[in-house]
């Protein structure tokens, strides 16, 4: 009878480990959960040609949501990525925020996670000519 109740025992972990999914206690599930920070979030302006910060820090591999208010009175938009995708308003590793109206908000959640460089800007009509564009320092 006592080794049945070990068995039960050990079955009931087991189960209790396998509903966590992560093969530890639901404790530490939690802890995990807790662990994983949300993106830090960077605060934005665009113009028609001008982007304030004209420059962000960021470290590689970190996550950044960007929060961009257009103070401009003309549509614009805001991409990120790899510097000469940036560059040629091209290229896989763009995302962007699309036809932000006078007086909107629109947002980016970009991860840093290769060497760069990085770089964003407003490729609508000649913005981008004009300055509407920044550099990402990696650290």
């Amino acid at each position: 009878m006592f080794k049945f109740r070990q068995l039960a025992v050990m079955v009931a972990v087991a189960l209790s480990l396998a509903a966590c999914g992560t093969g530890g206690s639901a404790s530490q599930a939690a802890s995990q959960a807790a662990s994983v920070a949300p993106p830090r979030v960077v605060t934005m302006e665009i113009g028609d040609g001008s982007i304030t910060p004209a420059s962000v820090t960021v470290t590689k591999g970190e996550t950044v949501r960007f929060d961009v208010k257009n103070v401009s009175t003309v549509e614009v938009e805001i991409i990120f990525g790899l510097k000469t995708d940036v560059d040629a308003d091209a290229g896989d590793s763009l995302k962007e925020a699309e036809h932000i109206a006078p007086g909107a908000s629109g947002s980016v959640t970009f991860t840093f996670d290769g060497d760069g460089p990085y770089a964003y800007g407003d490729q609508v009509d000649d913005h981008y000519a004009k300055g509407a564009k920044g550099d990402i320092v990696l650290q």
